[in-house]
């Protein structure tokens, strides 16, 4: 029996007034920590202890975006996480370095991406008009509220500096550098207005069924900046052949979108590769430095050397640069080049997710168990005999307009 998550039960079924689970269920961690399916006649709820989280997105933050996304997309086809109830215990509790945030939330339909990416055109098109659609609010509700505002100056001065850091390494091919950086300097590529994003869209924030995008998650880094972060970090996870379906059914949803946002997004898409490497090399991860940096030599010569020599098969050395990457764990890559969005760098896949296979939010828990209390919550090793949660919190966090971290107001459980 997992000891962790039978602590976090005894600690959500403290957390709101008036719901007492009978039963719960394991769920996939998401890399958020550890995360349980509460649930009685009435209602469900997933509780999470965010050990794994990454505390610069905090929870606040991501309390603060449901209440946004409430106001600014009361129409949308997808939904978002909606918080019921935060508080906090001491690391100890769940063997972390620092206090450990424990939320309970209503549960998101259907499941995860995952690994497999969108291959359907459905999918595909789904994913597009979500995005259209939060790209489309004004910005004043986010920006009100404290969140980052990026404009087009200080996106493309923060670009062009990750470039300077790169070319720092020599370890970036001088032809690709000098693609970029002619790219990139381009005036009229900055020429658009800054939308609210969602910031932070991978393989566990967007929630799918067979046919459509369904939730949205992960939501804290919303902020006002260039809506091609989001295009680019949503073409890593659908398949090449459909990525021609996706563009274009953003550009439908969203007429008034700059002319220049899909290549923007497919140059932020190459530079997967390049991030990756400076990540690396601030790791100090020798390994993982040589794997980055051939990776970017098979996309210089995708780019540049079957052209010089008059070779006419781009699309075969892309698969196999992100065939190399992917054995090295590296970075999802994406686009091809600006001039060829249909020939994509991503790996290639061509089934749906399972999704009736998957552990989903709402599925029913199986797993009955006692009124929780917190004195059911079993000794851990790593804890003090006598710590068990005494306090909980029913609250809606605020925001400080001028903090990135902070500003909720939490329970502490010692």
């Amino acid at each position: 029996m997992d000891n962790k998550a039978l602590k976090l039960t005894a600690i959500a079924a403290t957390m709101l007034d008036g719901f007492v689970p009978t039963k719960w269920t394991p769920l996939p961690s998401l890399d958020a920590g550890v995360r349980v399916l509460l649930g009685n006649d009435d209602q469900q709820l997933v509780a999470t202890a965010q050990t794994q989280l990454d505390r610069t997105a905090d929870i606040g933050s991501a309390a603060e975006a449901g209440r946004i996304y409430e106001t600014m997309y009361p129409h949308a086809d997808f939904t978002w996480p909606r918080l019921r109830a935060i508080t906090e215990v001491d690391g100890d509790y769940f063997d972390t370095e620092s206090p450990t945030t424990v939320t309970l939330s209503d549960p998101l339909p259907g499941a995860p991406l995952g690994d497999v990416p969108i291959a359907d055109t459905a999918r595909a098109s789904s994913l597009a008009q979500a995005l259209a659609t939060l790209h489309s609010a004004a910005p004043e509700p986010v920006s009100d509220a404290g969140f980052p505002v990026e404009d087009p100056s200080r996106s493309q001065f923060l670009i062009l500096e990750r470039l300077d850091q790169a070319a720092s390494t020599g370890r970036v091919p001088s032809s690709l550098l000098q693609h970029w950086e002619e790219e990139f300097e381009k005036v009229a590529l900055w020429h658009f207005l800054a939308t609210p994003i969602h910031g932070s869209l991978d393989e566990t924030s967007v929630y799918t069924d067979q046919e459509r995008v369904l939730a949205l998650a992960e939501i804290g880094r919303l902020r006002v900046a260039d809506p091609a972060i989001d295009l680019a970090a949503a073409s890593a996870l659908i398949d090449p052949a459909a990525l021609p379906t996706f563009y274009e059914e953003y550009r439908n949803s969203r007429p008034r979108a700059d002319e220049h946002v899909i290549a923007r997004a497919e140059l932020l898409a190459e530079f997967a590769v390049l991030d990756w490497l400076l990540e690396a090399v601030d790791s100090g991860d020798e390994t993982a430095v040589e794997d980055a940096a051939e990776l970017l030599s098979s996309f210089d010569e995708v780019l540049f050397g079957s052209t010089a020599a008059g070779a006419s098969a781009p699309s075969s050395a892309a698969e196999s640069a992100v065939d190399r990457g992917d054995e090295a764990q590296g970075p999802p890559a994406s686009s091809e080049a600006s001039r060829d969005p249909a020939s994509a760098t991503a790996a290639t896949g061509t089934d749906s997710p399972d999704v009736e296979a998957a552990i989903t939010e709402t599925e029913a828990p199986d797993v009955f168990i006692p009124r929780a209390q917190p004195s059911d919550a079993p000794p851990d090793d790593s804890s003090e005999s006598d710590s068990e949660p005494g306090s909980h919190v029913s609250t809606e966090p605020t925001r400080d307009s001028d903090a990135s971290d902070g500003g909720e107001e939490t329970g502490r459980i010692r």
